[in-house]
């Protein structure tokens, strides 16, 4: 797991039209299920896979989850914690914004990571 640039994914998935969010989405699931240290949704490739069959529907349980999920691995550190990150990711996806969403989410993996080496005094 690697900190992620916010701003040159944003820039790689306009750029690209949306396909670097897709990756964007895999690795986001993945990065998410190592820092709560459980699966808590499908893996990235099924979330994906998913996202496509039900024409996009399974991607606001998806958003939902990960903010579950980020706020089950912040309280599991001792973080402060947003409990209505979910929430705001379904919101903000519902309204086409799934790229801020995408954003906060790595947004807060990033800090997860920051967290974690600054605790251990490891730099990876």
């Amino acid at each position: 797991m690697q900190k992620r640039s916010v701003g040159l994914a944003i820039v790689l998935s306009l750029v690209t039209c949306g396909i670097y969010a897709i990756y964007w989405m895999y690795t986001i699931t993945n990065d998410v299920h190592e820092v709560t240290g459980r699966q808590t949704t499908a893996s990235g490739g099924m979330v994906i896979l998913y996202s496509l069959i039900t024409c996009g529907i399974y991607s606001f349980y998806w958003m939902y989850k990960m903010g579950e999920s980020l706020a089950e691995a912040k309280e599991q550190r001792g973080m402060r914690v947003d409990n209505n990150a979910g929430l705001l990711y379904l919101i903000l996806t519902f309204f086409m914004l799934a790229l801020v969403s995408y954003a906060l989410i790595q947004s807060s993996i990033n800090d997860i990571i920051d967290f974690d080496e600054n605790d251990t005094g490891a730099v990876a």
